[in-house]
């Protein structure tokens, strides 16, 4: 395989989820097209994941890891699949509680839509509080504390 395709080299300890797709495609000697076709997605679709412009949702996590013979997700961290930041996107100081909550979300493998409704409230609501846009009020830190693990019910409590 060479070391370099089109002037961008090709990772020999791949990193990231596009290094890895990237990686194998060419050890395949296949085009975008094709190394598309056998993951059942579009070509835009995959050469975004291979610069690591987006990241696969959940759906497509087996059909990755069965066109690469392994699992490249765990070694390349625990990343939302809905949100489509880079790696190189500065990462925003965000409190604890929103930390707590997104991590434990993808931890559960649960959408934004299903963490919301199990929280009993609004998913753009949820948003905010993972993104760190606006906190909860008193009364939603009751029902996030009762959701989440003894450590975020001592942030909730009052001091």
């Amino acid at each position: 395989m060479p070391s370099h395709n089109r002037g961008i080299p090709i990772a020999k300890q791949p990193k990231t989820i596009g290094e890895h797709l990237r990686r194998r495609r060419l050890q395949l000697h296949l085009c975008q097209s094709q190394a598309a076709k056998l993951l059942k997605v579009s070509t835009v679709s995959l050469s975004r994941w291979e610069r690591d412009h987006t990241y696969p949702t959940w759906e497509y996590h087996q059909r990755i890891i069965d066109y690469l013979g392994y699992d490249p997700f765990p070694s390349c961290g625990l990343k939302d699949p809905y949100g489509n930041e880079t790696q190189s996107v500065a990462s925003l100081s965000l409190s604890p509680l929103c930390q707590i909550l997104k991590t434990r979300r993808l931890e559960l493998k649960l959408t934004l839509k299903e963490y919301a409704q199990r929280l009993n409230v609004d998913p753009k609501t949820l948003h905010g509080w993972e993104t760190g846009s606006h906190q909860p009020c008193s009364c939603h830190q009751k029902s996030i504390a009762a959701f989440l693990d003894s450590e975020t019910e001592n942030f909730c409590s009052p001091s």
